[in-house]
């Protein structure tokens, strides 16, 4: 569900813009209130984009600007994750899509039973947001969390990278 007037993409009559430039030139402002389930291709369709690092796509209210300029304002439901690819925005000529934004993180080796269980230990005790691949686990960056890989030794690299923070269903409390 979207409120707006007019609709990003749509010609608006007597004007050779593009819906983009002519809801720019009016200063309007999209408002998402869900995410767009995808059932058809989208290559046909102009496409603008919002490049969001891990924590902007967990906000479920925030005001963000497209690549191209829109102004969006997300008022999504309460707990809403945004993920790399997800439509805020569709009509006939254009659509918005949600891009998961390249950002500095330390990439971590994991070598060893012991050195893994030891890394696991420290991140977790400063609840570190954490994701695993390919025998790697990643983190988003911190000069304090470097110091400490240096200290113990532990083999790693500091990378821009997507970061997708493993999620369980369990929280404290």
């Amino acid at each position: 569900m979207h409120d707006r007037i007019p609709a990003p993409c749509l010609m608006h009559a007597g004007t050779s813009f593009s819906g983009m430039t002519y809801l720019l030139n009016l200063k309007l402002m999209l408002i998402v209130k869900e995410k767009i389930i995808v059932t058809a291709n989208l290559n046909s369709l102009e496409r603008d984009t919002v490049f969001l690092n891990w924590e902007d796509r967990r906000k479920s209210r925030q005001k963000i600007k497209t690549e191209k300029g829109v102004e969006i304002a997300i008022a999504l439901p309460t707990g809403t994750i945004l993920n790399d690819g997800d439509i805020l925005y569709r009509d006939d000529k254009c659509c918005i899509a949600v891009e998961a934004e390249k950002e500095d993180v330390i990439s971590i080796q994991l070598d060893d039973i012991t050195g893994s269980a030891m890394i696991a230990y420290e991140l977790g005790n400063r609840h570190a947001p954490v994701s695993f691949s390919n025998r790697r686990l990643m983190t988003p960056y911190n000069h304090l969390i470097e110091g400490l890989l240096k200290r113990l030794g532990i083999r790693y690299e500091c990378k821009k990278d997507i970061f997708e923070p493993f999620r369980t269903t369990t929280s404290h409390g």
